[in-house]
């Protein structure tokens, strides 16, 4: 079975806590914070590997997790930084968020995308101790990693792609003119997962690829529809192969008009591309008059034409030398059929926003919720410089402007406390 869709987690790596101690000799009089800084979490990178043709091995496993950041030490030791991952997927497999936006575009062997960064190391006691705070006997913990659920979704990357209905000889032609060696059978749908086959031309190799048999409807799902119809969108040559066999049971010229409509029903932009009509098994001798209706209707379109047959391999070499000159220009024009990826900042660290959900003040924002998730609670120290920490960076003002008022209930990365404007209010322990 061919997988060519999954759902994955990734979670970046916990930085590692900070370190809250003090050093001190017979030539000190004061003790010296020495806590060092923890190490940042390890980060998960999705990255195109060689080899790798479905998606097939998310079935069994599906969340991945980079490695923790070690915890700092006493004599401002740094903690290790957590070890990276690295997921491997086929070159084509485009990355989409929740919303369907598209993240990256992983479209050759080698590109890579950081999917969940690691969290930030705590700031250990001594790197914290500076100006007027001579001496601080807490440390920060370490920031959670990111953590995501991503889409995959393949795109095999070929310069031609072989278009045709079921038993149209696609696989015969593809293990005909490459290495690759897809099963071939007299019967409909013996395709059921396209082949990949390398081509190698007079000047250039090419990459082709045969899409499994489609059936009128395909563009809204019917038969294996959109299943494949995805894997037609990143070559620059379509081949409209043609079964001209009488007993194929629909005329050829039906059988281009209804490849056409499909691919245009399903994305318009498909027939902007290069594409050619291959009449195959001409060695059955179809009727000329039914020949000429195909040549006829190909002239209309201005398709290039070609009669071939894939077993006697007449008229083939023809194609393949047609084949080899349009992908080398379009190589030269630098076309890319991959998906445009458009990257736009996102909100910046600075922005707060609340919503009140069930009498509650929700308080979100990356810098925020940072700061919280990386306090000790259970430090009173800790608390008051988050106290301090929240207003400067207008949480009161934000959280007024939203309605609160004295005594209603706040939450930040999960941790409640009571809502006290004033000036020289601390923050009260989380709720049990």
């Amino acid at each position: 079975m061919f997988f060519d869709e999954a759902i994955i987690f990734v979670v970046g790596g916990k930085g590692g806590n900070g370190c809250a101690s003090f050093h001190s000799d017979k030539f000190q009089r004061d003790r010296v914070p020495d806590g060092g800084n923890g190490g940042g979490g390890g980060t998960v990178y999705i990255e195109a590997r060689q080899g790798r043709n479905t998606l097939a091995s998310f079935r069994k496993k599906s969340r991945f997790g980079a490695g923790k950041g070690g915890s700092g030490g006493s004599n401002n030791k740094t903690g290790a930084h957590g070890e990276d991952i690295y997921i491997g997927v086929p070159p084509g497999t485009v990355i989409r968020d929740e919303d369907g936006n598209v993240l990256c575009d992983l479209a050759e062997t080698g590109n890579k995308f950081p999917a969940a960064h690691g969290g930030r190391g705590g700031k250990g006691n001594a790197s914290m101790s500076k100006g007027s705070r001579r001496r601080v006997g807490f440390a920060e913990k370490g920031e959670p990693g990111e953590d995501v659920r991503l889409f995959l979704e393949l795109k095999l990357v070929a310069d031609v792609a072989l278009v045709g209905f079921p038993n149209a000889g696609k696989s015969s032609l593809i293990a005909g003119v490459s290495g690759a060696r897809p099963k071939i059978a007299e019967y409909p749908f013996t395709t059921i997962e396209p082949n990949l086959g390398m081509v190698e031309g007079r000047e250039i190799d090419y990459v082709v690829t045969d899409v499994p048999g489609l059936i009128k409807g395909a563009h809204s799902g019917k038969g294996m529809g959109t299943e494949f119809l995805r894997h037609i969108e990143r070559a620059s040559i379509i081949v409209y192969l043609i079964d001209m066999s009488p007993m194929s049971g629909v005329e050829p010229r039906t059988q281009l008009v209804d490849l056409e409509e499909e691919l245009g029903l399903y994305n318009p932009s498909l027939l902007d591309r290069i594409r050619v009509v291959a009449a195959n098994k001409m060695d059955l001798s179809p009727p000329e008059a039914t020949l000429d209706e195909l040549r006829e209707e190909c002239e209309a379109r201005g398709l290039p034409f070609f009669a071939v047959s894939v077993v006697t391999r007449t008229g083939v070499s023809g194609l393949l030398d047609y084949l080899e000159t349009a992908v080398e220009k379009a190589r030269i024009r630098g076309e890319n059929n991959g998906v445009e990826v458009v990257y736009t900042a996102g909100p910046g660290e600075d922005m707060i926003s609340v919503d009140e959900v069930e009498g509650r003040f929700v308080v979100k924002g990356k810098r925020i919720e940072r700061m919280v998730s990386m306090t000790d609670w259970n430090n009173d120290e800790a608390l008051a410089n988050l106290s301090v920490r929240l207003k400067r960076a207008g949480i009161d003002e934000v959280l007024a402007a939203a309605g609160a008022v004295r005594g209603d209930e706040v939450v930040i990365s999960g941790h409640a406390f009571e809502f006290v404007p004033e000036e020289e209010a601390g923050v009260s322990k989380p709720e049990t």
